[in-house]
């Protein structure tokens, strides 16, 4: 296959010498494993833009950007360009394989100085099924014109922040996990559990609780009982009569159990005050939560009926795993804001690694302590702790696992904060779960796109 017009007009009126290397179409953050080439050596460009100009920021795959540092050296306030800055810049180019080319592009190049000691270097070719192999001699010909900086930070500083120990005088001081957790258990600064979903929590223990009086609880809030309503009447559960009732949803369509967790889990989602767009906004919350609670679900009833966990726990696993990110945009919000913008520049770090070297926490620490707060069910909290922690066991362990699998799932349609998208065989041995089956259900739940799309739009509005 021969190189795009663009692209190999550029490099011959640089003199570059290069090799092409086909390559399998890939997501990009598993591109390198594809080609089997060293992830260090694939460099990646991001487009960023600061008072009115565009830059290209080049730096190894397995480097992070970091913003604040790209600040401090260049006096200036990056951001992520818009998608349609991007598509415009490298029009007639797949915008998911952006070359590592400032030249030709009417772009500012920004190279990390990481780059100019890789012995060889592939770069994108704006065809995800192409690379550009590069000679250390052809790298810095390529980039002799560009500004040459330090802001990326590499594998060892990146992982090293998590093991690093600091006295507790100080971290109480600074924005640190302690600094967090203390935050977070000065009630003062949490909001409240609803009312309702106080009312549900004492529902649950209620031996004489049934259709009727979970009705009147969720009757309290119109808002809430229109969108039981409506997810009743949704084609995703293909009920065929009039649902004119809370009651009539959970004693024909959903059942007791997923309408009291389905309401415990939106009420306590939507008491927060988050922004609505970006990475780890509301709209891409409430959408991830949607399908992986139906993952769930599905996997749920897939395990074999002596180990299978509770259907409406394991419903209300899904739909709130992440809630730490709402958390996070509800009680620091700059914070939050700079960790999308690192998600954005980023897409290949994992979300838990960003986190924990922007503010020292990750959401699944967070949202457990919150979790915990609220006295929530154990069965929660332990899939909100530990969803991303393979071969993590303990007596409720199987909520997160299912959780687990259902984000990798989602992976391969580029859905959620996973960046691997294989399924661990010990995590499937442990629920006695069969791949070729689970692959079967997720093709069935990509059928069912549109109405759960529909469901997680009804969630943010």
């Amino acid at each position: 296959m021969s190189l795009s017009k663009t692209i190999a007009d550029i490099l011959s009126s640089m003199e570059i010498s290069y090799e092409i290397k086909d390559i399998d179409e890939a997501p990009y953050g598993t591109i390198a494993e594809r080609a089997g080439i060293p992830e260090s050596s694939l460099l990646r460009a991001v487009l960023l833009q600061a008072e009115g100009s565009r830059y290209l920021a080049v730096l190894p795959a397995d480097h992070l950007l970091d913003f604040e540092v790209a600040k401090r050296v260049k006096g200036l306030d990056f951001s992520v360009a818009s998608t349609e800055l991007l598509q415009h810049t490298f029009r007639y180019l797949d915008t998911n394989a952006i070359p590592a080319l400032p030249e030709g592009f009417g772009v500012t190049g920004l190279i990390d100085e990481s780059v100019f000691s890789l012995s060889q270097a592939y770069i994108m070719s704006g065809d995800n099924k192409q690379l550009i192999k590069l000679e250390n001699s052809e790298i810095r010909k390529l980039y002799n014109d560009c500004e040459r900086l330090s802001f990326a930070c590499g594998p060892s500083k990146l992982y090293s922040r998590k093991n690093a120990q600091q006295d507790v005088s100080e971290a109480v001081s600074q924005f640190t996990p302690l600094r967090i957790k203390q935050r977070i258990d000065e009630t003062f600064d949490l909001p409240a559990m609803p009312d309702i979903a106080q009312d549900i929590m004492r529902l649950r223990v209620d031996p004489s609780a049934d259709a009727k009086k979970l009705g009147e609880i969720v009757e309290k809030d119109p808002s809430l009982a229109a969108q039981i309503i409506s997810w009743a009447s949704s084609p995703y559960y293909g009920y065929k009569g009039a649902i004119d009732s809370v009651e009539t949803a959970i004693s024909r369509v959903l059942g007791f159990d997923l309408v009291m967790n389905l309401a415990l889990g939106i009420s306590i989602g939507k008491s927060l005050n988050v922004p609505d767009e970006g990475p780890l906004g509301l709209s891409a919350f409430w959408r991830q939560a949607v399908y992986s609670a139906s993952l769930v679900e599905k996997l749920c009833l897939m395990i074999p009926p002596k180990q299978r966990p509770e259907r409406g726990l394991a419903y209300l696993s899904g739909l709130l795993h992440n809630f730490g990110h709402l958390l996070l945009g509800h009680l620091f919000l700059p914070q939050f804001k700079l960790i999308n913008q690192y998600i954005s520049a980023n897409p290949a770090i994992r979300i838990e690694d960003i986190e924990h070297f922007v503010m020292g926490v990750t959401h699944q620490e967070i949202g457990a302590w919150l979790m915990k707060n609220w006295h929530m069910p154990e069965e929660l909290i332990i899939a909100v702790r530990w969803h991303h922690q393979e071969e993590f066991w303990s007596q409720h362990a199987v909520y997160s696992n299912l959780v687990l699998l259902s984000n990798r799932l989602l992976k391969r349609i580029e859905m959620g904060d996973e960046t691997v998208a294989g399924l661990p065989k010990s995590t499937l041995d442990l629920l006695g779960l069969d791949e070729d089956k689970i692959n079967a259900s997720f093709e069935q739940l990509l059928e069912e796109r549109k109405s759960l799309d529909i469901m997680s739009k009804q969630l943010v509005a």
